[in-house]
């Protein structure tokens, strides 16, 4: 008994040790948080009725709780909580805050001397200042303070962890606070805007879910966590911080469906899928619950918990399920919900209050959740890897088996190419041998036709002579047409760039087609704008490309005009755009059918092939042309009237001068044009006005007699239509009151009247051109000489041997030369041609390729061999149109080409070339006026020019005589070629002409007659630095003076 008393007395002393220490709480440091848990009696009010009044009379009521864990469960009834405590620090100003921002309301009442000094009406259902419900107050000194708390809460579980802080320290604490969660929700939304940026561009399902997974923890969170109230006064707020249940079930079903989507449950855990489906049901139900407010809120929350937890529980096998079935990105994702699973219990424990309520028990759940995130962003980033994997291994092995079959298809198409190349060989060879076949006869009929086109002959008898001329010529276009096409097709079609001038070649363009409009009782039209004098180009492909689209337009126009209108425009880098417009008012071009308009072979339709016949390779061949000189072809064309073709060339501007600008013959002059047909006159009107001219234009006759003023020119265009009528009129005209009068005629038609004569001063065939009007100032003799008497005349004398098997082709060449100075010897094979070669010396061969026995390149090579005509220039005369043919020809030992058939004027001029007279063989040393020429008539640039010339030509004889002693033949080519190249920019045409010789031999390998060349070209350099010196000290001061001036 005494023993029990004892024992009883320990523990009623210990009690009261432990009541007194309570009740003495002294804040000594202002710089410390105190912590009160442990420290609060309660007191249960189950009606939430009691006033401060009533609970400060009821305080001895108030008990010790059963623990120090400030977890007070769920219920309806409002709980205060009473401690005492005094300030003995230096601070006054002191924070009483409850961490937990999820109790519906919280009363804070400080109590001194029974009054109360500071009081404060928080929670989630009102406004605060800061995200947990606080209390600020001045604390008097050494005083006993009383801490009533009022906590009421329905749906939650009612927490108090209370802490009591200076000022100062809280506003760190605050501080540190608003970090750490900025840097919680900002980490979020960057997750979130990445992936949504990502799914933009990737357009994953799981980037999307994972989005929305992360938005609702981001909502979720910012309600939980007490800043939605803190940050907003939205009236929604209110309602969330009711709902925070369904706030919850928002993250629970966005996880789910993440998880089903990421794992693509159906297929890597199918068992699982249904489970989760299950629980997610669940999920939407309790919602709905929610939104109606259908259960107790204590019910609502306890049944939420649960169905989530076993919703996390059902992802996290769903992962296992799906990484036994080979998914590895699942193993990031088990390890997020492990975690998030384990901060869940945790989190939800505290909230039961079986585990203590602290800081840890209340975050673990929101550092799960994030920890999660950053897990969920590694298993998205594997799985986009395993993707790309799985396709780069899809592709690999794609592209494996394409390998095989690409490889099977390659063997099959080089066999078919091997084939293709040989059918093109032989089509190839098929074709140079038809056109070797064709030309030959070609050769004579043509030949023949024009020398007894020189002959006087009966009116009918030269009717025939034009007609196998044109039969002829029209047989050798198709020729060349086929060539050509066959050339584009093997890509072996080569442009040229050479000077010519545009003018000249519209000029014969023109004529040429004008005859054959006015043979149909066609209008020809060419309407010209200024053109620089000299262009670098391939004049003959465009006269080709031109020939083709005009002569279809005339074939195709039955009636009206064919007009070819051009013009240019300067571009950058020294080109110039060539515009050329061919119009008819012809037939016209359906829609649907330009597209074969520029097919090989192909016409519109069978009737316009019987009525107009025709390869249908010309406008084929065009094209391809114009895309070879880089240009471009454009149509318009509607059917019955008419078509326009455009053509845009660019080519190399080489002179800035004008062909086409003011004459000072018209330039004033006023002229008086009639013409009935309006294009034409248009033309002629704007070709006049371009020289200067004031232009008045007549379209009637009527009106033309009215015309009584002076006119120092009359132009009168007598078309068809108005030729009987015209020839009434002839007095009319007599009358007109003009200086000159010109008449414009049809070549095929002319108008005849016995007064022609005497009306007019001058007749000239239409359309009116630049040189038809440059003739009227300089007219040419009535009566022309023979041109082929001329040009026989202006033969050099010279021993030519001609050789060929076909005796007509000899006989065609000795009918042309028969009346000429030279003196022509006829070989009928390779060898007698080698034989005559040992005996007798030649100024020219011309060697027939195809020959029977030895043929041509044979003789060739063995003719080089021989003393008498090893130097000799032998012409390889062929019908062989393709370029590797003529290559091959140069290549053995020929000088030239003239191909079949040979047409009289290139074979005059290639006499000319190789057999020029001695006289003229004496080139000047130095020539100013050329290197004026080369300068564009700029002196100093000239001088300049010859001056830098001669300076370096020291150099060059020394490497020239150094590479000669090495016997170094490929530099020795390249100085030659180099001083040649150097040659063509001032006036030395002696030098020029002896390093072009000197080039040639070392290109055909004959060193010994190149060394002896090498001896002239010493001498000639020494000559040239002396007369260009004396030149260069003699002029120095003229140009000088010019030059400052």
């Amino acid at each position: 008994m005494p023993l029990f008393r004892l024992l009883l007395g320990c523990c009623l002393c210990l009690l009261s040790l432990q009541v007194s220490a309570q009740a003495s709480l002294q804040l000594i440091d202002g710089d410390k948080v105190q912590s009160l848990k442990g420290q609060f009696r309660v007191l249960y009010d189950k009606k939430a009725s009691l006033s401060i009044n009533e609970v400060m009379q009821k305080l001895p009521a108030f008990s010790w709780p059963d623990s120090q864990n400030p977890n007070f469960g769920f219920g309806d009834e409002a709980i205060w909580l009473h401690t005492s405590f005094s300030n003995v620090s230096q601070e006054s100003m002191w924070v009483m805050d409850l961490g937990y921002a999820q109790n519906d309301r919280v009363d804070f009442y400080l109590i001194a001397d029974s009054q109360v000094i500071a009081q404060s009406v928080q929670g989630k259902q009102h406004n605060q200042q800061f995200r947990f419900p606080t209390l600020e107050a001045e604390l008097p000194f050494a005083t006993r303070l009383d801490l009533f708390i009022r906590i009421q809460s329905s749906g939650e579980v009612r927490l108090a962890p209370v802490e009591l802080m200076s000022k100062p320290v809280h506003s760190r604490i605050l501080t540190l606070d608003s970090l750490i969660w900025g840097a919680f929700y900002g980490a979020l939304l960057i997750l979130l805007l990445y992936n949504l940026t990502l799914f933009v561009s990737l357009r994953d399902p799981s980037l999307l879910a994972y989005a929305a997974y992360i938005s609702s923890v981001l909502l979720w969170q910012f309600v939980w966590g007490g800043h939605l109230q803190q940050y907003t006064q939205a009236a929604v707020a209110p309602w969330l911080n009711q709902h925070v249940d369904l706030l919850f079930i928002a993250v629970a079903l966005c996880a789910g469906l993440f998880t089903l989507v990421f794992l693509n449950g159906p297929r890597t855990a199918p068992r699982t899928t249904k489970l989760i489906y299950a629980s997610l049901s669940a999920l939407v139900i309790l919602g709905l619950l929610s939104l109606t407010d259908a259960l107790a809120p204590v019910w609502q929350s306890n049944l939420v918990y649960l169905t989530s937890i076993l919703a996390i529980c059902s992802f996290l096998y769903a992962g296992y399920e799906s990484y036994a079935n080979h998914f590895k990105p699942a193993r990031y994702f088990i390890f997020a919900w492990s975690i998030l699973l384990a901060s869940a219990l945790v989190g939800m424990l505290g909230l039961m209050g079986i585990f203590p309520s602290n800081t840890f028990t209340t975050y673990c759940f929101q550092m799960g959740v994030f920890i999660e995130v950053f897990l969920f962003s590694l298993a998205l980033m594997e799985k986009s890897q395993n993707k790309l994997s799985s396709s780069v291994d899809t592709v690999t092995e794609d592209l494996r088996n394409n390998i095989e079959i690409i490889e099977e298809q390659n063997a099959r198409l080089d066999i078919a190419r091997k084939q293709a190349v040989q059918a093109s060989k032989i089509k190839s060879q098929f074709l140079a041998n038809m056109s070797h076949e064709i030309r030959t006869p070609l050769n004579a009929i043509l030949g023949f036709s024009q020398e007894l086109a020189q002959t006087p002959l009966p009116p009918q008898k030269q009717q025939h002579l034009r007609i196998i001329n044109s039969s002829a010529n029209s047989l050798l276009n198709i020729i060349n047409d086929v060539l050509d096409f066959s050339k584009i097709e093997a890509g072996k079609l080569q442009i040229s760039n050479d000077p010519f001038s545009p003018v000249e070649l519209l000029e014969e363009l023109t004529d040429m087609m004008a005859r054959s409009a006015q043979a149909k009782n066609l209008e020809f039209i060419c309407d010209l704008s200024p053109l620089p004098q000299k262009l670098i180009g391939d004049a003959s492909r465009i006269r080709q490309v031109l020939t083709n689209l005009i002569s279809n337009a005339i074939k195709f126009t039955r009636q009206g005009h064919v007009r070819l209108a051009v013009s240019g425009e300067d571009k950058s880098n020294g080109l110039y755009e060539l515009t050329f417009v061919i119009e008819d008012t012809g037939i016209g071009i359906k829609a649907e059918d330009r597209h074969r308009l520029f097919s090989a072979f192909s016409q519109l339709d069978a009737a316009i092939n019987r009525e107009y016949q025709g390869t249908g390779l010309g406008l084929a061949i065009s094209q391809e042309l114009i895309k070879l000189m880089h240009g471009n072809i454009e149509l318009q064309s509607e059917l019955g009237q008419g078509s326009e073709f455009t053509v845009r060339l660019r080519v190399n501007k080489l002179s800035y001068r004008l062909s086409l600008n003011l004459n000072e013959h018209w330039q004033d002059k006023a002229v008086l044009i009639y013409d009935s047909y309006p294009p034409s006159r248009r033309a002629a009107a704007k070709l006049l006005q371009t020289m200067g001219a004031r232009i008045t234009s007549v379209d009637s006759l009527e009106y033309l007699t009215t015309c009584s003023q002076p006119f120092d020119y009359f132009v009168f265009s007598c078309v068809e239509e108005d030729k009987h009528y015209c020839q009434l009129q002839m007095q009319a005209l007599d009358d007109i009151n003009a200086g000159q009068k010109i008449l414009l005629e049809c070549s095929q038609r002319p108008f005849r009247h016995p007064d022609k004569e005497r009306v007019f001063d001058y007749q000239i065939t239409r359309p009116l051109t630049p040189n038809k009007l440059t003739g009227l100032l300089e007219p040419a003799p009535l009566l022309q000489p023979d041109r082929f008497k001329g040009k026989l005349d202006s033969l050099p004398k010279a021993r030519i041997l001609a050789v060929d098997d076909m005796e007509i082709n000899l006989s065609l060449l000795s009918t042309w030369l028969k009346n000429s100075v030279i003196e022509l010897s006829l070989s009928f094979s390779g060898q007698d041609a080698v034989n005559r070669c040992e005996k007798e010396a030649f100024d020219l061969i011309l060697m027939d390729v195809q020959m029977p026995g030895l043929d041509g390149l044979a003789a060739t090579r063995l003719i080089r061999k021989l003393q008498l005509n090893q130097g000799t220039p032998i012409v390889a005369v062929t019908a062989h149109a393709f370029r590797e043919e003529k290559e091959k020809l140069l290549a053995s030992g020929m000088d030239d080409y003239l191909p079949k058939p040979i047409d009289f004027d290139d074979l005059i001029n290639l006499i000319k070339r190789w057999c020029k007279p001695a006289e003229e063989l004496q080139e000047a040393t130095l020539d100013w006026n050329m290197a004026l020429q080369r300068a564009n008539g700029d002196e100093k640039s000239a001088y300049q020019l010859l001056e830098a010339f001669i300076q370096q030509l020291p150099d060059f004889k020394e490497q020239i005589s150094g590479a000669v002693a090495r016997q170094d033949d490929p530099e020795l080519y390249q100085l030659i070629h180099k001083l040649h190249g150097s040659c063509c920019y001032t006036g030395v045409p002696a030098l020029k002409h002896l390093c072009e010789e000197t080039e040639n031999l070392l290109k055909q390998d004959r060193k010994q007659d190149a060394i002896t060349r090498l001896m002239f070209l010493d001498e000639a350099c020494d000559q040239l630095i002396d007369e260009a010196t004396a030149f260069l000290q003699q002029h120095w001061l003229q140009y000088n003076s010019n030059w400052t001036k």
